[in-house]
C-alpha cells in the first residue's frame, strides 16, 4: 500500500500538497488536485484513520449500538445515520446487542441487560469511536448510559434518564390522534381499538391520542370497544372478532400484524374490509402493502430518527450544546383501500 511520499514522488509535488489534498483541504488548483488523486488510486493508497486520530484527538468515527438489529426499525435508523455519516465524512462501526434474539422480548434481569450495555459501550470505546448512537428495540427508557460521562451519546427510538443526553423519537400520540380524526371524518362513530399489552409505552401513547380525539370532537369513549393485544396476528384475530360483535364500524389497531389477523377473520367470514368495515394499523410494516386490500397505516418516521440523531451527536462532538432532551418527529398516515367513508 503507497505512501504520502511515494504519490509526492510519482507526481513531483511536494509531501504537503499531496497531505492537503488526500485529507480534503483547499488551496491546490484542479489540475494538480486531479493528478494526486489519480495517483493515489494508482498506487493503491489507504489513509492511515489511526494514525490520523492520533494526530487529531479524533477517529471522525461514531459507534451505532443496536439493541437489536432484526427488529424493524434498526434497519431504517442505521440507514439514516449512515447517510449523515456519508455526508459529513465520518465512520461508524455497528454493534448488535442481540435482545430479541437473545431473550425474546428482552433481558428478564435488568442487571444482565446494563451489564450487556456497558460492555458494548466498552467495547465501542476500544474502537476510539467519538460518540455513539443508541437505538431502542422499543420506546422505553435507558437507565444506564448515564454512567459513562465521558462519553458522547444522543439515543434513538429510545429515550435516556440523562437529560442531559438526547433522545430522538416519534410523536405517536399526534399520529393515533390525527388517524382517529380520519375514521371521524369518514363518518364513524363506533371506532374499536386493539392495543399491544397496556404495560407498553406504546400502548399508552397511541390510546391516548385516539381517547383525545374523540374528546375533542366531543364524541363518547366507550371503553368496551378497547380490547388489549400482543402486538401478534392472532390477537388480531381474536379480538377483531369480539369488536365486530359489538358493532364496530371502524378498528384502529395498533400495529401492523395485528390489524392483518383482523383482516384474516373478516377474509374468512365474508366481511369486506374497505365496504364493510374500516381497518388502520401502525408502524407501515412491509406486510401492510402486501395485504388484499392493502392496509391503512401510519408509517413511522425511522430513516430521519437516525439521520436527526446522527446530527444531533455530529453538533455536539462539534462543541454544541444539546438542542433538547426529547426531540419528537412526526408520523404520516398513509391511507390504502381498508379505510372507506361509511
Amino acid at each position: 500500500m503507497a505512501t504520502i511520499r511515494e504519490i509526492s514522488e510519482k507526481t513531483g509535488v511536494s509531501i504537503a500538497t499531496v497531505s492537503k489534498v488526500l485529507n480534503g483541504k483547499s488551496g491546490v488548483n484542479a489540475f494538480t488536485r486531479e493528478m494526486i488523486l489519480a495517483a493515489a488510486r494508482e498506487l493503491n493508497y489507504r489513509p492511515n484513520l489511526h494514525a490520523r486520530s492520533l494526530k487529531s484527538g479524533r477517529s471522525s468515527t461514531i459507534g451505532i449500538i443496536t439493541e437489536d438489529l432484526t427488529v424493524f426499525n434498526s434497519p431504517e435508523i442505521v440507514d439514516g445515520i449512515a447517510q449523515a455519516c456519508d455526508e459529513a465524512g465520518y465512520h461508524y462501526i455497528l454493534g448488535n446487542l442481540r435482545f430479541y434474539k437473545r431473550y425474546g422480548n428482552g433481558p428478564r434481569d435488568p442487571k444482565e441487560s446494563i451489564t450487556l450495555v456497558h460492555s458494548a459501550v466498552e467495547d465501542m470505546l476500544t474502537k476510539q469511536v467519538d460518540g455513539i448512537v443508541y437505538i431502542g428495540c422499543h420506546s422505553h427508557i435507558v437507565v444506564s448510559l448515564s454512567e459513562h460521562p465521558e462519553t458522547k451519546f444522543v439515543c434513538a427510538y429510545c429515550i435516556s434518564r440523562d437529560e442531559k443526553i438526547p433522545s430522538i423519537i416519534y410523536n405517536e400520540e399526534k399520529a393515533a390522534f390525527d388517524l382517529t380524526n380520519l375514521l371521524l371524518d369518514r363518518g364513524h362513530r363506533r371506532i374499536g381499538m386493539i392495543t399491544g399489552p397496556m404495560n407498553s409505552t406504546h400502548s399508552v401513547n397511541r390510546s391516548r391520542g385516539h381517547m383525545r380525539s374523540l374528546f375533542e370532537r366531543s364524541i363518547p369513549y366507550d371503553p368496551s370497544l378497547t380490547l388489549e393485544g400482543d402486538w401478534e396476528r392472532d390477537s388480531g384475530f381474536e379480538q377483531g372478532a369480539k369488536l365486530l360483535a359489538m358493532g364496530a364500524t371502524a378498528i384502529f389497531a395498533q400495529n401492523d400484524l395485528m390489524a392483518v389477523g383482523v383482516l384474516d377473520y373478516c377474509s374468512a367470514n365474508g366481511i369486506s374490509v374497505g365496504k364493510d368495515v374500516s381497518l388502520i394499523g401502525f408502524d407501515n410494516r412491509d406486510i401492510a402493502s402486501v395485504s388484499r386490500p392493502r392496509l391503512s397505516t401510519v408509517a413511522l418516521p425511522l430513516f430521519e430518527i437516525g439521520q436527526k440523531a446522527a446530527g444531533e451527536l455530529l453538533s455536539i462532538l462539534a462543541g454544541n450544546a444539546p438542542s433538547h432532551h426529547i426531540i419528537e418527529l412526526d408520523c404520516e398516515i398513509i391511507e390504502r383501500e381498508s379505510t372507506m367513508k361509511v
